[in-house]
């Protein structure tokens, strides 16, 4: 290894993901500054006498292993600018859209931060800010409302990094770019194409390494919310009889948040609405707004401290009564804020400092009932035989139909429901697998990429069946990446990939 890469890189550093329950030791740590550093660290790993596998991590939020390397592992963070995308290059009829260019290691916090500064927001959020864009994109993080973009569909253009080091700008066939303005020489080569496109958004990284995204946003804009409760026979009612899907497609922004467990004869729930407003607040009134908005959001926290502490002290059965408690305190009678202050003050704040498995099904209402009928009733199992309590309500999120190839919302409305536990809560994994089992085999769930399960390795079945493009994205990835270098476990234990035979030489010096 020559010198210049020595110094942005460190030997056996070991790497953590957010909540601990994924860990790696790689070779090599590296600390790129740009897409040319990039370059040679891939030059680098594919000139060994066995090659090696380079990987990029942000801020490690997710909880599975999609992220893992054990050979060249990057860190992104140093690349960390945000700029409105130059309009001299784009396609005439693509200039009076709101674009802007982003590094893969932004954090959303300090993104949406410097779109704000721009009179800009995001079109949607997570349930968090501390994740890189480039790690919510390529593992697929959503928010909620039916007609609202996740993240991946607000990418207009990606920038990556392949083999040999050489530079791709990728696109739908209808891209912003205009082909006979490209800066080849800056960009790489430019590549118009859906199946590329579409298949690369969400790659998990295994096409090559991203240094930039083309993001389409909004003029900055101010949303105003409500949470209130409802009990679950109100809410199984209206789900049943259409009523509530009504406000799904009505209202801007809708979740739910339910309570695995029955108080006085019910689930008490929480609903959430949000809607954009047609006024844009400044000055003293916007600061008024976040204020209230800051302390109304500081309360769920302590509920949070809470209930760690009874599972510690083996108090756990009172869980349904202090989960009853945190939901009441979250309602919130119409405050308002920036797009920004207000998605993320509105979601599942146990994210933070916790673990789950995530399920995507149809948009059906029926299936709904179904699903979260039958988290009760395993719930209340787990309680019974096994002692074991979960440490969270349970949310549901509505995401649109998309083009995404290995979306879980391909070509569907689909609804996430979540299953989030406090980590280091007692057997947390053990009742995640429990619901894994139960999701996938006996209720036809989409697992969540990016979230704790290890039921997809056992199931490959699952991808084959669930995933209609499947065929072409391993295709377009085998074609990206003919050397394997941008492969891990994580995807050739899910049957994504096969790993190069000359991967398994003999080990490398470095």
């Amino acid at each position: 290894m020559n010198e210049e890469l020595k110094k942005i890189s460190v030997d056996r550093y070991t790497w953590y993901n957010a909540p601990r329950n994924v860990k790696v030791t790689p070779l090599r740590f590296f600390y790129p500054k740009n897409q040319e550093d990039i370059a040679k660290i891939i030059q680098y790993a594919e000139g060994q006498n066995r090659p090696l596998r380079v990987r990029a991590v942000g801020s490690g939020h997710s909880y599975s292993e999609a992220a893992v390397g054990k050979d060249c592992l990057l860190n992104m963070k140093q690349m960390d600018k945000a700029w409105k995308t130059p309009k001299e290059k784009l396609h005439t009829k693509h200039v009076d859209k709101d674009l802007v260019t982003t590094q893969a290691g932004m954090v959303l916090k300090k993104l949406i931060r410097a779109l704000d500064k721009m009179d800009l927001g995001m079109p949607n959020l997570g349930v968090i800010d501390f994740q890189t864009i480039s790690g919510a994109l390529m593992t697929g993080t959503h928010g909620t409302g039916i007609s609202k973009p996740a993240i991946p569909d607000m990418v207009r253009a990606i920038r990556l990094v392949g083999n040999e080091g050489k530079f791709y700008q990728i696109e739908p066939s209808d891209g912003i770019s205009d082909p006979a303005k490209h800066d080849q020489q800056k960009h790489g080569e430019l590549i118009q194409n859906d199946d590329q496109f579409y298949s690369a958004v969400l790659s998990f990284g295994a096409m090559g390494i991203v240094y930039e995204l083309i993001l389409e946003v909004l003029p900055q804009y101010w949303l105003k919310e409500k949470r209130y409760l409802m009990k679950w026979s109100e809410l199984e009612a209206q789900l049943k009889d259409g009523r509530f899907m009504e406000k799904v497609r009505k209202v801007d922004f809708v979740s739910c948040r339910v309570n695995p467990y029955e108080v006085k004869g019910d689930h008490r729930c929480t609903i959430l609405e949000q809607e954009i407003l047609p006024k844009v607040y400044k000055g003293w009134a916007a600061r008024r707004r976040s204020n209230l908005t800051a302390i109304l959001g500081n309360f769920e926290f302590l509920i949070e401290s809470t209930i760690q502490k009874m599972n510690q002290l083996r108090k756990a059965k009172n869980i349904g009564k202090t989960l009853n408690l945190s939901m009441w305190a979250s309602q919130i009678f119409g405050y308002e804020g920036k797009s920004q202050q207000v998605l993320l003050d509105s979601s599942v704040s146990i994210a933070r400092y916790g673990i789950s498995s995530e399920f995507a099904f149809n948009a059906d209402p029926h299936k709904i009932v179904e699903v979260i009928t039958s988290i009760f009733d395993l719930a209340k199992e787990n309680a019974e035989k096994g002692d074991l309590y979960q440490s969270s309500h349970i949310p549901i999120r509505f995401v649109p139909a998309t083009k995404v190839y290995l979306s879980s919302a391909y070509k569907r409305d689909t609804v996430y429901i979540d299953v989030p536990l406090l980590y280091g809560t007692k057997a947390d994994l053990e009742i995640l697998q429990r619901y894994q089992k139960m999701m996938v085999d006996e209720l036809g769930a989409i697992p969540h990429w990016g979230k704790h399960n290890k039921r997809l390795y056992l199931r490959q079945d699952v991808i084959q069946n669930h995933f209609e493009k499947i065929d072409t994205w391993m295709e377009v990835r085998a074609e990206r990446d003919k050397k394997g270098t941008f492969l891990n476990d994580f995807i050739v234990q899910l049957g994504l990939a096969k790993e190069p035979q000359q991967m398994k030489k003999s080990s490398p010096n470095v």
